[in-house]
């Protein structure tokens, strides 16, 4: 006959306590903060808030495309 599964975490516990213990648990191992969110920025941050981006800044030879000396 095949054992009844141990419960890890007791019946009577609430889901809210259950989150808060996850929380406490993942952000003390340094994967969240505290409320459960995530350490690392979730969207792509820009060094150029607004405009068009210069992709090249250096002068160049525009038959050649090299780099021209000062």
């Amino acid at each position: 006959m095949a054992k009844a599964p141990i419960e890890i975490v007791s019946p009577d516990v609430s889901e809210k306590d259950m989150q808060d213990e996850v929380n406490a648990r993942t952000c003390k191992a340094g994967y969240t903060t505290r409320y459960g969110e995530p350490t690392y920025s979730t969207k792509i941050m820009t060094t150029v808030p607004c405009g068009k981006t210069k992709l090249n800044v250096w002068p160049r030879d525009p038959i050649t495309g090299e780099l021209l000396d000062d």
